[in-house]
């Protein structure tokens, strides 16, 4: 049986390296991101993929940094005949690149060469892309830029969010991966050297990206709203006050409304006047220090001042 060591961290690797145990093909070592303190209390929670490996028993390494000669020594004493990354937060140097018979292997949720980069699911739906999917393809010293081995599309859904349609490719790439580590193993490994014209890059967000710019077409800010979810989740400001929004819906705009104007009943609906002459409906919203509500919800209890 084939010999590979799993690199990952957050969910989406947990959920594909479950996949990968359910079809009885665990690795050898499974190698992550030291522990790190997390939400109100700091507490030192270990990464996803740490807390399901431990559940089934796998040899588990934490590292700061896998290149580091220690961990790049313990790496070695398992004779790996490839490594499998997906989403491990850190970039493998030349000589663990070239331990294993194989290669390693990368998992990237992207149609490569587009959406190289750290934010590839995020990117596509802000572009209003409507397909994304998986690629394996072969790691090599510049980004996302290796030879792809299997590669799969995937529908982009018109409401979905980044944080459902990660869910989604994780099912598909766990397939994907299953089926790449057999024909590996079966010596029926093919790839194709990537397209360097058709490369695009998908930048890593950052949390200024939150604040909605209302000068961009309804549209736009709309494939923004379901982009920015889970993190960093679109805002805006209402009366000196940031209101969170997770969901919205295009809506007719008010003829010579200045983009950001807000139109309410303030009882059943708010629309926000976009740059286009279209508006958009927001209708999930969060004040700060409150819960996530429904748009009628949250007018029940909102006060303020008389609007235009």
């Amino acid at each position: 049986m084939l010999k590979y060591i799993y690199m990952g961290t957050p969910q989406i690797a947990a959920r594909i390296l479950e996949k990968l145990c359910d079809q009885e093909m665990p690795p050898a070592l499974v190698v992550t991101q030291m522990a790190k303190p997390k939400g109100r209390g700091y507490k030192v929670t270990p990464s996803e993929v740490e807390q399901y490996a431990r559940t089934q028993d796998l040899n588990v390494l934490e590292t700061l940094d896998v290149n580091a000669p220690g961990t790049a020594d313990v790496l070695k004493t398992f004779h790996a005949d490839v490594i499998v990354v997906v989403a491990f937060g850190q970039i493998l140097r030349e000589g663990i690149l070239k331990m294993p018979k194989h290669g390693c292997l990368n998992l990237h949720a992207s149609l490569l060469p587009k959406y190289r980069g750290a934010a590839p699911v995020q990117r596509a739906i802000m572009d209003g892309e409507r397909e994304t999917g998986v690629t394996i393809q072969r790691i090599v010293k510049k980004l996302d830029a290796g030879d792809v081995f299997l590669q799969e599309k995937v529908e982009i859904l018109p409401e979905e969010t980044s944080g459902e349609l990660l869910v989604r490719l994780a099912e598909v790439g766990g397939d994907l991966l299953v089926k790449a580590l057999k024909k590996l193993e079966a010596g029926e490994a093919q790839y194709t050297p990537q397209d360097d014209s058709l490369v695009t890059y998908a930048k890593k967000l950052e949390k200024s990206e939150s604040n909605l710019n209302w000068q961009q077409p309804a549209q736009a800010l709309f494939n923004t709203i379901r982009a920015l979810q889970p993190w960093p989740v679109a805002q805006m400001e209402l009366h000196g006050e940031t209101l969170r929004i997770f969901k919205a819906a295009l809506a007719p705009g008010k003829s010579g409304a200045t983009p950001g104007a807000v139109q309410t009943d303030q009882k059943t609906f708010i629309h926000v006047q976009c740059g286009d002459g279209q508006a958009l409906s927001l209708l999930e919203v969060q004040q700060e220090g409150r819960k996530r509500l429904n748009i009628a919800d949250f007018l029940k209890g909102y006060r303020w001042p008389s609007i235009d």
